[in-house]
């Protein structure tokens, strides 16, 4: 069971997120992602980096709700179809989510992890090259594999330390 006490109250409230935008969240990733999502999962982890996932899926929603009011009636393809439309909804989340787990990592770990380390460690290349093909205020290069595999070091005991803030 996910509740929004299980987050970040800092995020909850900056981003209003509610009972409500919550269960508007489960739909929609299960709309992309089917029943046993796997972001679902990320989110239940709760704490910072369930927060971080809920986060991404708020910023996203929000900004495709205000274009398409009816998405979340949509069938999987259709939704699909308006995800691919809308990337730039997909670029903003990833901004916003990948600065907090930074800002989260630093604060916790006392460590400033690299955007693209933390990208390539807990997500995948395409959206790594999004985030390098967009207008992100400092230039991001590949990192090295250690840096990779430190950032997913900390990003588990993240995981682990799960709904504790």
């Amino acid at each position: 069971m996910i509740a929004l006490s299980d987050f970040d109250p800092v995020v909850v409230e900056r981003y209003g997120i509610t009972e409500e935008k919550l269960s508007q969240v489960v739909r929609y990733v299960q709309l992309l992602q089917g029943e046993n999502a796997p972001t679902l999962r990320d989110i239940a982890v709760g704490g910072y980096y369930g927060t971080s996932a809920l986060l991404h899926e708020v910023v996203e929603l929000e900004m495709l709700l205000s274009r398409e009011p009816d998405l979340l009636a949509f069938n999987r393809q259709a939704a699909h179809d308006l995800f691919l439309a809308n990337l730039d909804a997909h670029l903003e989340a990833l901004i916003q989510e990948y600065l907090y787990l930074q800002n989260r990592l630093e604060a916790v770990f006392g460590e400033l992890v690299d955007i693209g380390a933390l990208v390539l460690a807990n997500a995948n290349r395409r959206d790594f090259e999004l985030l390098v093909e967009s207008d992100w205020p400092e230039p991001l290069f590949v990192p090295l594999p250690m840096a990779v595999e430190r950032a997913a070091q900390l990003l588990e005991q993240l995981k682990q330390r799960g709904k504790v803030l």
